[in-house]
């Protein structure tokens, strides 16, 4: 793919990425972040998009993984939330506690798959109600509502099979 050619792809597949990215972060700085790094990977890999069925899909892909990546870096700090409803500092022995919950829930958390670390995250880190993360995901509430109890089935599931997490 020459340069002109990649120019001209992407000058048509920005509105449909930004309007994706939007949809998903509710955030226009963001989104146009989210763009640009994905335009920066198809750009590294020029050479091989003309291979591709459908390179519209595949940004479209590498636009929701970028942009689902954003929401996970934006995971506030389990402990700061902590010391800021506890009375004093928490003890030694209750840092030690929470940081191995903490360790626990990320390993269980590696074992999903994104779709479900997604919705998980969106409730139960970030705080989203199912309406909002309906909106941000693009879905319907009750879509929200199946995801997240198969996504916690899934954890208890975890639960049984290595109990010592």
């Amino acid at each position: 793919m020459t340069t002109a050619e990649f120019e001209i792809l992407a000058h048509s597949l920005t509105p449909r990425l930004k309007a994706q990215a939007l949809r998903i972060l509710a955030s226009e700085m963001d989104a146009e972040d989210v763009v640009q790094d994905t335009m920066l990977k198809l750009w590294s890999i020029r050479g091989s998009l003309d291979g591709l069925r459908s390179v519209e899909a595949f940004a479209s892909v590498v636009t929701r993984r970028e942009a689902l990546n954003v929401i996970r870096r934006r995971k506030p700090d389990l402990i700061v939330a902590l010391d800021e409803n506890l009375p004093g500092d928490p003890s030694p022995e209750d840092m030690l506690i929470e940081s191995q919950r903490r360790q626990s829930a990320d390993r269980i958390m590696a074992m999903l798959p994104d779709s479900q670390q997604t919705i998980l995250r969106l409730r139960h880190i970030e705080g989203y109600d199912n309406a909002s993360i309906a909106a941000l995901l693009g879905s319907s509430e009750g879509a929200v509502r199946t995801a997240l109890c198969r996504a916690r089935r899934h954890v208890a599931q975890i639960f049984k099979q290595n109990p010592t997490l």
